[in-house]
């Protein structure tokens, strides 16, 4: 049986995938697949899973895949440290990301630019069916013409020449990524190689497991100006200013996805693992219109002062990343941030910190 564990976000299409990738491949004679999902808090952004299994014979076990041939990440905050424990002994990982294969230190993860390709033909990141094309490439059970069929027997009929288009594309990058991931850890890739052209598990590997935070500088994050990176840091509350913090532990958006039992006031307070944006506020831009606090829907933003004068900040321990703020601001003061852009400019902005205090 060929199993894959889908990781991603509310409103990203991960059940989609899942669906159509069963569709495709029980197109094959003698081949039987079943996808179903599971579902967190349901909201967009929430991270949630979905399962897809094929085998040669019919599927009577509808449990969750545990341990997949393959786990794709639709959104690269969603790969955590352990995520090698999802994956079979030969595997292969395909992550979301703009990085570069050799900052992931692995060769059993494979980086494709999904939101750029997705983007490019359909106007937004919708980084769903770029999988499906990069599934082609890797395993010989799929053919791309099967995948074609299912997007033309369950999309709508006027997504089927960009989806088709996309995949087609994601063929062409998923080959190229394979081949860099193979040389950023050719021992650790040599197994997962091998795995490929049957479509089955191969013998374990010996890779080595990705570091928990990007490398300062490494891959390809989409760089932030200096002037937004330094807006990262954010003016603290002041002492009458009360914000809610009902539960203390560290976030980690994989839990979301596993489970809706927690205890009372869990998810009332800190619950950013659902946020892949993050707002930055230009402090010379903003007016005190208090527009975004207005019509935040979670109340995160919040008025306070420092030294320089007022200032409106974000509670980023219970901010969604919803972006209502950015787009009722006339000034242009609130830019939406990635959070694998803002991880990295904190990183670099760490290390040059560091840097300056051994020079004075």
């Amino acid at each position: 049986m060929i199993e894959v564990l889908w990781h991603g976000r509310g409103g990203q299409g991960a059940f989609t995938a899942a669906r159509l990738l069963g569709a495709a491949a029980s197109l094959a004679e003698g081949t039987y697949a079943l996808a179903f999902p599971s579902f967190g808090p349901e909201r967009r952004g929430a991270p949630m899973r979905a399962f897809t299994k094929v085998d040669a014979a019919p599927i009577g076990d509808r449990s969750a895949v545990e341990q997949a041939d393959y786990v794709v990440y639709l959104d690269e905050t969603l790969l955590v440290p352990g995520w090698e424990k999802e994956l079979k002994p030969g595997g292969i990982v395909l992550v979301n990301s703009t990085r570069d294969a050799l900052s992931f230190r692995d060769g059993r993860i494979v980086p494709i630019d999904a939101d750029g390709i997705s983007s490019a033909v359909l106007g937004r990141p919708i980084p769903n069916t770029v999988f499906l094309g990069a599934l082609c490439t890797l395993d010989n059970a799929l053919t791309r013409e099967n995948v074609e069929e299912a997007i033309r027997g369950y999309m709508p009929a006027k997504l089927h020449a960009k989806n088709i288009a996309i995949v087609a594309a994601a063929v062409e990058a998923a080959t190229a990524a394979v081949q860099a991931a193979q040389a950023s850890d050719p021992a650790g890739a040599a197994a997962a190689a091998q795995a490929v052209p049957a479509g089955e598990p191969a013998a374990p590997d010996a890779g080595s497991p990705r570091d928990a935070a990007p490398a300062a500088g490494a891959g390809a994050v989409s760089a932030l100006a200096p002037d937004v990176a330094r807006r990262l840091v954010q003016p603290g509350p002041r002492s009458d200013v009360r914000i809610p913090a009902l539960s203390d532990e560290a976030l980690d958006p994989a839990v979301f996805a596993r489970t809706t039992c927690f205890r009372a006031g869990h998810l009332v307070a800190k619950n950013a693992g659902w946020r892949n944006l993050r707002p930055v506020i230009n402090r010379d831009a903003c007016t005190m219109c208090l527009q975004c606090e207005f019509h935040c829907p979670d109340g995160t933003i919040y008025r306070t002062s420092d030294d320089v004068g007022q200032a409106v900040a974000v509670d980023l321990d219970f901010c969604k990343g919803c972006g209502v703020c950015a787009k009722v601001c006339r000034f242009g003061a609130i830019d939406m941030v990635s959070e694998q852009a803002a991880a990295s400019a904190f990183a670099s902005l760490a290390a040059i910190d560091e840097k300056e205090a051994c020079v004075r």
